[in-house]
């Protein structure tokens, strides 16, 4: 039982459950800039997607579903707000940001 509980723990707190590229935090709350182009545009679409407890993921993060929310069709930047507690494994939320025209 002891052993179950210790390798249990080892995987909650794993990296793998990070959804940042910050590092382990009790509470995290950053940007990350993931593609930029020479195109140009002063809209912009955002796309979410949560997750509750490591059982539960909820949205769609996708590029696509933020530059249909933005109605845009020529991507200038896509950049993701991630906000999560104890490393996304209580609970996570990561926003994708589209702008452009």
């Amino acid at each position: 039982m002891k052993t179950i509980l210790a390798l249990s723990a080892v995987a909650l707190l794993s990296a793998c459950g990070m959804p940042s590229k910050t590092g382990p935090a009790l509470f995290q709350k950053v940007s990350e800039s993931e593609l930029a182009t020479t195109n140009t545009g002063s809209r912009e679409g955002r796309a979410c997607s949560s997750n509750i407890l490591g059982i539960v993921s909820l949205g769609d993060s996708s590029i696509e579903a933020a530059k249909k929310n933005g109605h845009i069709t020529r991507v200038a930047s896509v950049d993701a707000d991630i906000t999560a507690f104890l490393g996304g494994i209580v609970y996570g939320e990561r926003c994708t940001v589209v702008t452009g025209q």
